[in-house]
């Protein structure tokens, strides 16, 4: 394996050492390529036979050998009634060996709860994170995961990787270098599937091209280098490359299928477009959506397959043990321990609050883990036979409130381009009123950017305008809107109430109560304000289609801002204040780009550079020029950084940390191997 530049993510390892000094519980020690299969469960040496030994031995029956690996019982009873091949046969011929911490037994019914809509992410944090290459779980290395090994040009333009061979969907169906290709080809590069090519698959302008050596042989070429290729490779950007089975996926697609045939299906399942049939029962381009729940009994490489599928009056998704899974223990023993997940489908978080606090919920850090409810949780954890485990952020912010720059209305936009009107509203914010009153004093007051224990930190960027002041507050708004109505609220200059609505997802409570304290702040500066809270799959619904004024959204790339720099400059749809900026950064022929300003588009072009750099000091030393151009462009608002947080694990529940970093680009908890929690 070539990796002909450093991995050193030197500000992860500084919550590496702040996760292993917490932890008492053994953290799964990362996957590792075995040299050889496993040994058997039994191997005691047996005595040397004498010669009568030998004789009485070769009169009787030989034992059959140990095997190399064993199964559930539930999958064991399906082979030996013949509805299944043996488990060697299902397993590649070099299964991925990952050790767990304690080697854990089968059986069990994994509860949780999820959001109606949009929470896709539910799933992927949980078993979807099965890419080509994934994180330690420490965050410090890339490892081998459906790719055995790779080769990287000293350039970092060409990416050559093996693929682990005899890998099957959970259908039998071999994963090959096909089912990649149809992803490429038939997907990213179909532009009625995808409006613009991720960033990440392009580089120098141009989008990344691919190529099927064989079978088990794949190779990426870049028109100019790539260094951090391999990173997002890592991360939820690649979810979509290994999430599509070409057999099951050429059903549902335009260029398989005839034309009577594709209205027909088109007109039952009531789409208007055979790209909602695609991504209903799919996948969505980028890999996100429901559809790889949306189906029972579709292809996956994941641990656990769909057996009751997500729909839109779901109560429950329940999800069972993948018998091709291609994963062992370091007995041998097939992953996953656990036989069955339950999703509980829930439209409001205190009914998931209180399926916690009974014991009804066996794992879970999404949702209900607010600061408020901590001490709920806390004082039932007896009754509920539950334990509470940490959850190191690693994000930049609490909130980020994201103005619209690129608004559809001219004098809105640019009002809220001006920068000393983006400086007033922030000074104008009580932000430890925020942090005692939401967080219960846990933060401190800053902007979205690098945190201090961060090789990225920048001060500027961090602290900037974060006093509380109304006097600064109406000195900046003053230059801006000077005049005001009777009521104390500033005009546009078309005479009208300057107003802005302030969009937050309802499930995140914290943001919703955050949002209320802002619009306050707002009107006592003359600034009619609403904060408006509403179902997540309608703000970015309102977000993806550039409608919004402004949003609330929790802050990213607290410890490592290359991998997700949506906060600092627009790359994009997630840059909720630049959706129209950040789609002329990916297909300037999109029908929302909008070119931006000489200063935003040269944070474009350096990132660029970053992103060209082959060793992990030069990626460093980029990123730190382009969060500088983006501390003195001030693009979008924080509040505090973000406390600590903590999720739920059932007491006999093994092989769960007592501390996991928390982040949507590692993404938690998937990488402490999931598949390896077990009930003791």
């Amino acid at each position: 394996m070539s990796r002909p530049f450093s991995y050193r993510l030197v500000s992860l390892l500084v919550l590496l050492a702040l996760t292993l000094g917490a932890c008492t519980t053994a953290t799964p020690t990362a996957a590792v390529e075995p040299t050889s299969p496993p040994a058997p469960t039994n191997t005691a040496k047996p005595a040397e036979p004498t010669a009568t030994a030998a004789a009485e031995a070769a009169e009787q029956p030989t034992e059959p050998p140990a095997p190399l690996y064993t199964e559930a019982p539930d999958l064991a009873e399906k082979v030996a009634a013949g509805e299944l091949p043996p488990v060697e046969e299902r397993l590649p011929a070099n299964p991925l060996v990952v050790e767990s911490a304690e080697v854990g037994k089968y059986g069990g019914v994994w509860r949780m709860g999820m959001r109606g809509g949009t929470d896709d992410a539910s799933f992927y944090r949980i078993l979807g994170y099965e890419t080509l290459v994934r994180w330690s779980p420490s965050w410090d290395t890339i490892i081998p995961s459906l790719a055995e090994s790779w080769e990287v040009s000293a350039d970092a333009t060409e990416y050559t990787f093996a693929l682990r061979k005899g890998v099957k969907w959970s259908d039998g169906v071999e994963f090959t270098a096909n089912d990649l290709l149809f992803w490429y080809e038939d997907v990213i590069m179909n532009p009625e599937l995808t409006r613009s090519v991720p960033g990440w698959l392009t580089s120098g302008g141009e989008t990344v091209k691919f190529e099927k050596i064989d079978d088990y042989t794949i190779k990426f070429t870049f028109a100019k280098p790539n260094g951090l290729f391999l990173q997002n490779l890592a991360s939820p950007d690649s979810r979509s490359v290994t999430n599509v089975p070409k057999h099951f996926a050429v059903q549902y697609h335009a260029t398989y299928l005839a034309a009577d045939k594709l209205a027909a299906m088109m007109e039952e399942g009531g789409y208007a477009a055979w790209t909602d049939m695609f991504v209903a029962k799919v996948v969505q381009a980028d890999g996100g959506g429901m559809g790889p729940y949306n189906v029972a009994g579709r292809p996956t490489l994941f641990a656990w397959m769909v057996e009751e599928p997500f729909s839109g009056n779901a109560t429950q998704v329940t999800l069972v043990r993948n018998p091709y899974y291609w994963k062992v223990d370091q007995n041998g023993q097939q992953y996953p321990y656990i036989d069955k997940m339950v999703f509980g489908v829930y439209q409001d978080v205190p009914s998931m609050l209180l399926k916690a606090a009974n014991g009804e919920i066996d794992f879970q850090m999404r949702h209900f883990n607010t600061l408020a409810n901590k001490a709920v949780l806390y004082d039932n954890m007896e009754k509920g036979d539950y334990r509470i485990f940490d959850l190191e952020q690693a994000g930049s912010n609490s909130n980020v409130v994201m103005l619209n720059l690129t608004h559809k209305d001219p004098v809105m936009r640019e009002i809220l381009q001006n920068k000393d009107f983006r400086v007033g509203l922030s000074y104008a914010i009580n932000r430890q009123d925020i942090i005692n009153t939401v967080y219960v004093t846990m933060g401190e007051a800053s902007q979205p950017a690098a945190l201090k224990s961060s090789v990225f930190y920048n001060e500027q960027l961090a602290k900037q305008f974060t006093e509380y002041d109304v006097a600064k507050a109406n000195e900046y708004l003053d230059k801006v809107l000077p005049d005001k109505n009777d009521e104390g609220f500033r005009l546009r200059p078309d005479g009208k109430v300057f107003t802005i609505v302030i969009e937050i997802a309802n499930a995140n409570i914290d943001q919703v109560d955050t949002g209320n304290m802002i619009a306050k702040y707002w009107k006592a500066v003359g600034i009619m304000a609403e904060a408006k809270s509403e179902d997540r799959s309608l703000m970015y619904e309102r977000k993806n289609n550039n409608d919004l004024d402004a949003m609330i959204w929790g802050g990213e790339g607290g410890f490592n801002p290359i991998l997700d720099p949506r906060n600092f400059f627009p790359n994009g749809n997630e840059s909720a204040y630049a959706v129209a900026w950040a789609a002329w950064y990916t297909n300037p022929a999109d029908p929302l780009a909008e070119e931006p300003p000489a200063e935003v588009k040269a944070m474009m072009d350096k990132y660029a550079e970053v992103k060209s750099a082959t060793t992990w000091d030069e990626q460093v030393a980029m990123m730190k020029e382009l969060l500088q151009m983006s501390a003195d462009y001030f693009p979008c608002l924080g509040i505090s950084t973000a406390a600590k947080g903590y999720g739920i694990a059932k007491n006999n529940m093994g092989n769960v940390p007592d501390v996991i970093i928390n982040s949507w680009s590692y993404p938690t908890p998937a990488p402490v191997n999931t598949f390896a929690f077990f009930y003791r």
